[in-house]
């Protein structure tokens, strides 16, 4: 590829850098480039093949999003993570997601196709909760969850709080990464899933919103003790 003058901002170059922002968000968000990483532009130029204006360009995006530091002098890292900021985001999803919560339970009262969707979802988590614990059982829930997270959002009717609530996933996962997997945690927020999709079905929007704060406050121990143990240097004990 030609790439334009520095800035110049081709149409070549910004696909380029949707494809080169989305593959290192990607990477973030699995644990795959760990906190603290070193992103220097030669390295990515070189691993994505792509010119320096769109590895510079996703570079900057993923500093608005908060996945990476741009440190004056020394280049890019992804970003680390500090025990203050992991409480900062639980806080910020514990005022949120009840609310989404209330208003996906009231709209899947009155639709039925969404409420048939949940139901699909509630008979996955309770499949996976019969299944003997291992690491696939583990990936198998993580990818359910996720799911019923978006159907939930999907279900949101203020535009806004969907949109902050999807913003924030990027950093939920990363911390889910960052944590560890802990089979037995595996298992209380697989019982965890089916109150939040019992009380949905059931039209119960204080419950299910009650539901969802005890989920938030219940994962938030776990990253915390399992952080703890062994935090790694990406990892700022004291921010």
């Amino acid at each position: 590829m030609t790439a334009g003058p520095e800035g110049a901002g081709t149409a070549t170059d910004l696909s380029k850098a949707d494809l080169v922002h989305r593959r290192l968000k990607e990477e973030i968000e699995l644990g795959e480039l760990a906190p603290g990483t070193p992103l220097s532009e030669l390295w990515l130029v070189e691993r994505t093949g792509a010119s320096r204006t769109p590895v510079r360009e996703a570079l900057r995006r993923l500093a608005v999003e908060g996945l990476v530091d741009l440190v004056p002098r020394q280049g890019a890292r992804v970003s680390r993570v500090s025990l203050q900021s992991v409480r900062d985001l639980f806080d910020f999803r514990s005022l949120l997601e009840p609310a989404a919560m209330r208003q996906a339970t009231e709209a899947a009262a009155a639709d039925p196709e969404l409420r048939r969707a949940f139901t699909v979802l509630r008979a996955e988590f309770a499949r996976i909760q019969r299944r003997a614990p291992s690491q696939a059982r583990s990936r198998a829930f993580y990818d359910v969850a996720d799911r019923f997270d978006w159907a939930i959002i999907g279900a949101t009717r203020n535009e806004h709080l969907r949109r902050t609530i999807a913003e924030l996933r990027p950093h939920t996962a990363r911390l889910r990464n960052l944590s560890h997997v802990d089979p037995q945690r595996v298992d209380v927020s697989v019982a965890e899933h089916l109150e939040m999709c019992d009380a949905l079905l059931a039209g119960d929007a204080d419950a299910a919103a009650a539901a969802i704060a005890e989920h938030l406050t219940q994962s938030l121990r776990t990253i915390f003790r399992n952080l703890a143990r062994g935090p790694g240097e990406g990892l700022d004990l004291l921010g």
